[in-house]
């Protein structure tokens, strides 16, 4: 289609080609009524001609299709007139032709007479009684409405240019633009959000070559952040798509908050659920069998120590791996051990599946020193024997926080890894434009663009284009009725005064507050209550937590929340549809409220545990109270049982190798002991101080696993109770290139012990052996 909207030199040549094109765009629309309808006309426009014949202006005012279309073959229309169901790739196909044939008018025209001002409404019925889509009627009736001038419609044409836009999208994309929509089915369910990214396809684009380069034997990494609900996740989770798409695997874990206790939360969620999606598909027993054999053969009893944090392991390897007398309490470097245990699970599977690894950790601005010093090994490890990488990471964190934080763990990963040559890809996403908006509406409804930028407009007016705030509003006007599909026009519909009457928040936290407000109390308590343990949760727990806290409706009441769209349900999980909605839940209740319900769920919850036997109700029991604190308790006679619940966490994280959670618990432990501890509960004490002094060595702490040494030291009822305490000052001296100092207090404690040492070689002559005899070995 040529668009004669040229601009003219002056007002009388702009208003000849305004009213030019309008007469062109009315006659098109001619055109294609008598298209779909099978050779029929317009009623309305018969019975006007009818008027205008008797009146003697027959003419002046013919608006007759064939005078229109000149020379312009009929057999275009003769083919299709006769087709009771509209075949919409063959009756489209046809425009080529009339663009070529349709110029689209005669050479000159005549002026209209004054009936043609008057407003003249055309009936799209018969159309509609053969079928011919809704949008396709209503893009022919907004063609025709444009005769009416100053009374036409807002969706009336004004310009061939739009027309032709139109047409295109309707061509290109029929199923969302041409195609009928259920709009009953809407009526029932609402507004439904699609999955499709908006505005995002250079950044894409960047993380996928990002991905080819390292999978292609250069090492990268990527990072994505900006604001929150600016679609960082969302971003990941479609790269995630082209991933397993190529072929390779995508591990997804996720840190959170309110789960920094618990040991390796992330890694362990992404690994875990890769392990229990293999045992979920049959297709793939030959390769779990592979899988199972390489971890015995490359790890042999030590796979024991992956299992305590990816427990669906057990499953794969066909029996529970459970060997705890192997358990190595004494290990100071376990975390190494974790480390490369990882780089030989990514390892097995990449060369079982003979594809790459991508692991995708969310919310990096929660994680922990262990965490990343994990990912740190996988980077610099996997892969280093062959020509082709195996493992590519990506990481989404909140804008600022990292950058400001010098020590944080990510700032030290991004340290290091330049130091090795690994180079990382950082994308920042920013809030969607007008027109990106204006997309993701129309597509959202199957409105063309052209009719939602006005109501989009004033959504990005109200939402600044944050994606997470424009979602919400939409489905919040939908539930409003101010959005809503018209069973009538058969296409949704929206009051654009009503909505920029609305008095909405600044920002997405405030509306989801807002929104959370709008619920009854019982289900805003609901909320609450699982908000308290972080972003997601299993239905298996939420229902241990019914039991637990004596809380009856507790699982319905979050059904009424997973309707109205603040959570769902997934993989066996209920999660919160977005942080900022579970912060919102989370901040309902004053501080010093939350404190207290801490308190009392995680006592709740240690009491159910111990019927249960469940270190993971345990934890989560430990972790609760622990938020709460020492001054949430009422009854001090609970400080030292809350105290042993720290100690018996502490040492179930190390068994998880996870020392940097196990040293939280036993500090958290240390803090709940009241004033004479040592007197009163020696035994728990010394346990706590001793094994707290011990996991800060391993995490590299070694002021406060002094403070802790010491301690011990001063506290000791006898030598034998203060020997371990010597043996992780001695350690902490070697680590501390006190080697010297190390030895001779070594000396000293074997002298005191009846081991006398009298052999004559020098200290240093003694170093220089032990570094030949470890040159043999690897780390």
């Amino acid at each position: 289609f040529k668009s004669n909207d040229d601009d003219g030199d002056d007002d009388a040549k702009h208003d000849n080609g305004s009213s030019t094109s309008t007469q062109h765009i009315y006659s098109l629309g001619l055109v294609f009524y008598e298209i779909f309808s099978g050779g029929g006309r317009p009623p309305e426009i018969e019975q006007q001609q009818n008027v205008a014949t008797r009146s003697g202006d027959a003419e002046t005012d013919d608006f007759s299709i064939q005078e229109e279309l000149g020379d312009l073959d009929s057999s275009l229309l003769v083919n299709h007139a006769a087709a009771p169901i509209i075949d919409v790739e063959g009756q489209l196909s046809i425009f080529d032709n009339i663009e070529d044939e349709f110029n689209l008018l005669p050479k000159k025209r005549h002026t209209q007479n004054s009936d043609y001002q008057n407003r003249c409404d055309v009936s799209l019925e018969p159309l509609k009684g053969k079928r011919v889509p809704v949008q396709l009627c209503d893009l022919i009736a907004n063609m025709l409405d444009c005769i009416n001038g100053t009374l036409s419609g807002d969706d009336a044409y004004q310009s061939m240019t739009h027309v032709r836009d139109d047409l295109q999208l309707m061509l290109e994309r029929p199923a969302i633009y041409l195609y009928d929509q259920d709009m009953g089915r809407l009526s029932m369910t609402g507004l439904q959000l699609g999955n499709t990214i908006f505005g995002r396809n250079e950044e894409l684009s960047s993380l996928k070559e990002c991905y080819r380069r390292s999978v292609s034997g250069k090492t990268e990494f990527a990072f994505i952040s900006g604001h929150a609900g600016i679609g960082k996740s969302f971003l990941a989770y479609e790269f995630g798509k082209h991933v397993i798409m190529s072929g390779g695997i995508f591990l997804a874990g996720k840190f959170d908050q309110l789960q920094q206790g618990k040991p390796f939360s992330a890694l362990a969620a992404a690994f875990n659920g890769y392990c229990g999606m293999l045992m979920q598909s049959s297709e793939l027993q030959k390769r779990r069998e592979v899988v199972a054999s390489k971890l015995r053969s490359s790890l042999g009893r030590e796979v024991y120590y992956l299992t305590k944090i990816i427990p669906c392991l057990n499953d794969i390897l066909g029996s529970e791996q459970s060997d705890d007398s192997f358990y190595d309490d004494g290990c100071v470097d376990a975390q190494r051990r974790l480390q490369y245990l990882l780089c030989q699970f990514v390892e097995v599977l990449s060369s079982s599946f003979a594809a790459p690894v991508t692991l995708f950790l969310d919310d990096l601005q929660w994680a922990d020193s262990a965490s990343i010093a994990a990912v740190r090994q996988l980077l610099c490890s996997t892969g280093s024997s062959s020509k082709q990488k195996q493992f590519f990471f990506v990481g989404c964190h909140l804008e600022g926080i990292i950058d400001i934080d010098s020590a944080h763990p990510v700032r030290e990963l991004v340290c290091h890894t330049e130091l090795l040559g690994v180079s990382f890809t950082s994308l920042k996403l920013d809030s969607m434009g007008e027109e990106t908006l204006n997309a993701m509406v129309s597509e959202t409804l199957c409105v063309l663009p052209r009719l939602t930028r006005t109501f989009s407009n004033i959504i990005y007016r109200k939402t600044k284009g944050n994606p997470l705030f424009v979602s919400q509003l939409m489905l919040s006007l939908n539930k409003k009725n101010l959005l809503f599909p018209s069973l009538s026009r058969r296409r949704w519909e929206w009051d654009n005064e009503k909505i920029m009457s609305q008095k909405l928040p600044d920002d997405v936290a405030a509306f989801f507050t807002q929104s959370i407000a709008d619920l009854p109390s019982n289900v805003r308590i609901s909320l609450f209550h699982i908000s308290c343990f972080g972003a997601s949760v299993e239905i298996a727990f939420v229902k241990t937590l019914e039991i637990a806290l004596e809380m009856r409706g507790l699982c319905d009441n979050l059904d009424i929340a997973v309707d109205v769209g603040l959570l769902e349900k997934k993989d066996d999980q209920i999660r919160f549809s977005h942080d900022r909605i579970q912060e919102a839940a989370y901040n309902t209740l004053p501080a010093d409220e939350r404190c207290l319900f801490h308190h009392v769920c995680g006592m709740a919850l240690a009491s159910y545990s111990t019927s249960e036997s469940d270190d993971t109700i345990l934890l989560a029991a430990v972790n609760q109270i622990n938020l709460g604190g020492p001054s949430a308790i009422q009854d001090t006679s609970q400080s030292f049982t809350i105290a042993a619940l720290n100690l018996k966490a502490g040492q179930k994280a190390m068994v998880m190798s996870d020392f940097g959670a196990a040293y939280s618990y036993f500090n958290h432990g240390i803090s709940f002991l009241q004033e004479g501890h040592w007197q009163q509960h020696y035994d728990l004490s010394l346990r706590l101080f001793e094994l707290a002094a011990k996991c800060a060595l391993a995490i590299g702490d070694l002021a406060n696993s002094k403070l802790h040494s010491e301690q011990v030291m001063k506290e000791a009822r006898s030598f034998e109770d203060a020997l371990n305490v010597m043996y992780i000052s001695t350690c902490a001296l070697a680590y501390s290139s006190g080697l010297p100092d190390s030895v001779e207090n070594s000396v000293g404690v074997l002298t005191k012990l009846g081991i006398d040492l009298k052999e004559s070689r020098s200290t240093e002559a003694c170093i220089q052996e032990t570094m030949t005899l470890l040159s043999t070995r690897t780390d």
